[in-house]
């Protein structure tokens, strides 16, 4: 349990035997006790439509995050019957909203790490050329100086590789294994209980 002035937090964790029987998948669940449903949104924003709270936005990615990425998730936002001034509609498509947006700046910082590739690729392949050139130019019997000068040459060639050899090769995952995430956030089941019904399974 995990108490803020404006939300608190409950797991219900996820269970072997609650299946998704439709998708035949694992489902997790989570419970979010809110204290009012306004705690639910970013106050203040400058923007017409609803945001996400950023504090709960990245409680539930850390929670999508240990349960994985094959399980179906579903969320439960506990209110008081009193205070229900949303819809689960309402709480369904901020929730998808936001994390939609995250999932489409995932893939715009997807492909900007290939654009950056391309670029870095030729201007390596470019630094490739004129360093192992210089290098080829010096002889054999150059002696010790201009022999290690060439050495050094083909090294520094080699290594101008490295950048674009990690941006095609590494860079990418971790944005698209936040991409995932966020999309399984966007098709999460959202529902609105009662804070008396989580007390009583807790």
């Amino acid at each position: 349990m995990v108490s803020d002035p404006a939300f608190e937090i409950a797991v219900v964790g996820h269970s072997p035997s609650n299946m998704d029987k439709s998708l035949n998948r694992p489902v997790a669940t989570f419970t979010v006790g809110l204290r009012s449903p306004e705690s639910l949104f970013l106050p203040d924003s400058p923007l017409l439509r609803d945001e996400l709270h950023p504090e709960i936005a990245q409680v539930l990615l850390d929670w999508a995050r240990t349960a994985g990425e094959k399980r179906q998730l579903a969320i439960n936002f506990a209110l008081s019957d009193a205070i229900k001034t949303v819809t689960e509609e309402q709480v369904a498509n901020v929730v998808s909203s936001h994390f939609l947006r995250m999932a489409e700046n995932h893939t715009r910082r997807i492909r900007d790490i290939f654009r950056y590739a391309r670029v870095t690729s030729v201007v390596g392949l470019l630094v490739v050329i004129l360093l192992l050139g210089s290098a080829q130019a010096i002889s054999d019997d150059a002696g010790n100086v201009m022999a290690s000068l060439r050495e050094s040459l083909t090294i520094f060639a080699w290594v101008a590789m490295w950048k674009p050899a990690e941006l095609w090769l590494y860079a990418h995952w971790p944005e698209r294994h936040w991409r995932r995430l966020a999309l399984c956030l966007a098709k999460a089941r959202i529902s609105l209980v009662s804070e008396s019904t989580t007390r009583n399974e807790a």
